[in-house]
């Protein structure tokens, strides 16, 4: 199934961008509370303070509507800005950014709340689990590997396999954060955690030398 990416582009007056942002946080604000599969498009007219038609307006469904805020609140945390850093950017500063954001992303206090609902109703509601695996997940490690396919292509990086170097590096920077994140602990200590983080962008440099 093909997801929109984003409101629609009819014709006819200006956007209201209060109104936008104004369903976007009240759609938000209830998946989280109640749940994908327990929410309407009425009830988030109702919080957002707008009709139903003005939702239909920008977003197909209530499929759609999820998707865009999962994109709003990923964005929020990495814009796509951050996988087009200026040309004369250091990798290792870019990489070291992006795991920040990343981190940042996945342990922050609604990313922890939408996972447990997620697996919570994994069983009951698995288009919210694919929906936010397509959104939020593939998309960011899609524009990572455009990035280290680019960076190869200039001769800063050789990156063989764009796609699964972004799974690598992902997963290994989010590692034993989003661990401790997951189950409540104590997170990581700033010093450490950013020891980390270095380690990691050092280790995917030399696994990815350009070549001589």
């Amino acid at each position: 199934m093909t997801i929109a990416d984003g409101p629609s582009s009819r014709r006819g007056r200006p956007r209201d961008a209060a109104k936008d942002e104004a369903i976007l946080m009240a759609a938000g604000d209830l998946f989280m509370d109640r749940g994908y599969e327990s929410v309407s498009l009425d009830a988030v007219a109702q919080a957002a303070g707008v009709s139903k038609a003005t939702i239909y307006a920008r977003y197909a469904d209530k499929d759609a509507l999820f998707a865009a805020v999962l994109r709003h609140e990923c964005e929020g945390a990495v814009s796509p800005d951050s996988f087009r850093p200026a040309p004369d950017a250091p990798v290792r500063d870019t990489l070291i950014l992006l795991a920040k954001r990343f981190i940042d992303l996945v342990t922050g206090e609604k990313a922890m709340q939408m996972n447990r609902i997620l697996v919570a109703e994994t069983n009951r509601a698995p288009r919210m689990a694919e929906l936010f695996f397509e959104t939020a997940v593939l998309s960011l490690k899609d524009r990572f590997a455009a990035w280290l396919e680019e960076e190869t292509l200039q001769g800063r990086l050789n990156v063989r396999d764009p796609h699964g170097a972004a799974w690598r590096y992902l997963g290994g920077v989010k590692g034993e954060v989003h661990l401790r994140a997951s189950f409540g602990l104590p997170p990581v200590e700033p010093a450490r955690l950013e020891a980390h983080i270095e380690n990691a962008a050092d280790e995917f440099l030399r696994a990815h030398r350009p070549n001589d």
